[in-house]
């Protein structure tokens, strides 16, 4: 999971082209833009990633004039800014590490868009289940360019679990929101579009007679879901793409070179899954710019992003002019 708020340094420091009073500092990777003469290279601060929500305090002010609802990318003079940089002493931080995730301390919280609807709460993900939440690119340790990867759309919904999974011999199945489980006779989007495609059954067969627990991960669409003016899947019809599926034995999931990697499962079942963009392609850093940067629209619709998905994991980049008007 990305940690939210850190300690980092900063790593280079050059002009903005098109602002003499502001700077563009590199920081954990991101590009963040900043007043002139105020860090240096090598200085220590707080970064606080994009998709944060600030506490209500003092030091947080100045800063949710511009994010008040959540951090995003946000463009200044035509150039891209991503996250905040923060003072140790603006703050209130001493005594601190890089890398050190500082986030309950200075009260950074994950944003989180609101449920539409009431989802008939069963309890928490069971088995062992953790929410959906890919990183971005610009947070990874460890970039693989080289690597063959595929490239999936990224769709602007509510992320979704159907889970079928063999416990002491019984076979059981429920649904999720990205945080709850939900009670399978309740009337919301989560058990209409399992309704709509027969997810449950489906999978549930499959499962028995392969003798594997599997969980099907997706995103929930449709009118009034995440309803921005540029999402174009909230202007649809109900429906449900599956992004990833898991082996709910070893909570790991079935990547590109697996037989049952998501597209090949879907493909068994007859369910939708997120448009494959590019299939077998080298990962590198014209293709991240091509998403992140190049691209406005795919198909005539704008996008919120991408995925990415190597053999051992996947990630996700963001359509920054999506981002900027979300």
């Amino acid at each position: 999971m990305t940690k939210l708020a850190t300690i980092e340094t900063i790593q280079e420091i050059s002009p903005h082209p098109n602002a003499d009073r502001l700077v563009l500092a590199k920081v954990a990777g991101y590009t963040v833009i900043v007043p002139k003469d105020i860090y240096s290279v090598g200085q220590k601060v707080v970064f606080i990633s994009p998709d944060s929500v600030l506490p209500d305090v003092d030091w947080a002010e100045p800063f949710k004039k511009y994010a008040p609802k959540r951090i995003r990318a946000i463009k200044i003079r035509n150039v891209f800014s991503f996250g905040i940089v923060v003072d140790l002493n603006t703050c209130g931080l001493a005594d601190v590490e890089i890398g050190q995730d500082v986030s309950e301390l200075l009260g950074v919280e994950k944003y989180e868009a609101p449920a539409p609807q009431d989802l008939s709460a069963k309890g928490g993900l069971p088995f062992g289940l953790f929410k959906t939440d890919e990183d971005r690119y610009q947070s990874l340790d460890y970039v693989p360019y080289g690597e063959v990867v595929n490239v999936t759309l990224k769709t602007d919904g509510q992320s979704s679990t159907f889970y079928c999974k063999n416990v002491d011999g019984q076979w059981v199945t429920g649904i999720c929101s990205r945080s709850l489980e939900i009670k399978e006779d309740a009337d919301n989007n989560f058990t209409r579009v399992n309704k709509k495609y027969n997810i449950l059954d489906k999978l549930e067969e499959f499962c028995k007679e392969n003798n594997r627990s599997i969980a099907l991960r997706g995103e929930v669409f449709g009118t009034g879901i995440q309803n921005f003016s540029v999402n174009p899947h909230c202007k649809k019809n109900l429906g449900w793409a599956c992004f990833s599926a898991l082996d709910m034995d070893t909570l790991r999931y079935f990547r590109r070179d697996d037989e049952l990697y998501f597209t090949r499962l879907c493909e068994k079942l007859s369910l939708p899954c997120v448009p494959v963009l590019e299939e077998g392609v080298v990962l590198s850093k014209d293709l991240i710019k091509k998403y992140s940067e190049e691209l406005t629209h795919i198909d005539g619709e704008m996008f919120e992003g991408v995925v990415v998905n190597t053999d051992k994991t996947s990630f996700k980049i963001i359509n920054l002019a999506y981002d900027a008007k979300k």
